[in-house]
């Protein structure tokens, strides 16, 4: 099996004025067994606008509130209140910078849970426009293709999957010359052969939302495909 493992990096629109730029941390893991993703902005020693979290299963943004020091408390509107610290295997003590992820509790309707959310990515950008070293468009517009192609292909439905396609589409199996599909038909014919169950079972283990940018790209897992302005654009196939 071939791994593509590409690093994220944000790019920022050279029409950006420095003062409008929020620099953010990306995390995704789960409360208690739920699968949550989370975004942290830090101004001195407060969680600033922006800062949110979501369930994959819903993809709906929380706000979150709240200080940051030792322990980030980030409390949303409806009463949650998480208290983290940051982890990591290797360094102590334990900071920001050298961290790995964040671990805690989140507390609301009576209940206590665990929470362990794993470091994804990280840069700059101006809020709400999180791509827009690839579009003109809002973040929820260009991720509605996004969330088009990533929910009909893990519901099995390729033909509606390919709607979403930036044809021709770029598939890297390994071999020296990467495979181009030029159109939905021939997509269609070869999308068990190119999103194997293995591929299908790594997409549904990720986000459609709150991408990393990496080359003019929104990437999806760690690596298993790009999109661009107008959809998918390149698939990093496994076998």
């Amino acid at each position: 099996m071939t791994v593509f493992l590409i690093g994220f990096s944000t790019h920022i629109s050279c029409q950006a004025h420095a003062e409008d730029l929020r620099a953010f941390t990306d995390y995704a893991g789960a409360i208690d067994e739920i699968p949550i993703g989370m975004t942290v902005f830090v101004s001195g020693n407060k969680i600033a606008d922006g800062s949110h979290y979501y369930y994959r299963k819903y993809l709906k943004d929380f706000p979150l509130t709240g200080t940051t020091g030792t322990e980030l408390h980030l409390t949303e509107p409806g009463g949650g209140v998480f208290v983290l610290h940051y982890v990591d295997n290797n360094s102590s003590p334990v900071t920001a910078e050298n961290s790995t992820g964040l671990a805690g509790t989140w507390s609301g309707n009576g209940h206590t849970l665990p929470v362990k959310l794993d470091l994804q990515s990280g840069g700059s950008y101006i809020l709400g426009r999180r791509y827009a070293d690839i579009t003109n468009k809002s973040d929820a517009q260009f991720e509605e293709p996004i969330k088009g192609f990533y929910y009909a292909a893990i519901g099995g439905r390729p033909a509606d999957a390919v709607r979403f396609v930036a044809f021709p589409l770029r598939v890297n199996t390994g071999a020296p010359k990467p495979l181009m599909i030029h159109n939905a038909s021939e997509l269609q014919q070869k999308w068990k052969s190119i999103f194997s169950p293995a591929w299908l079972k790594a997409l549904a283990a990720v986000s459609p939302h709150d991408l990393s940018t990496t080359k003019g790209q929104a990437m999806i897992g760690a690596g298993l495909a790009f999109f661009g302005d107008d959809g998918l654009e390149v698939v990093n196939a496994i076998p």
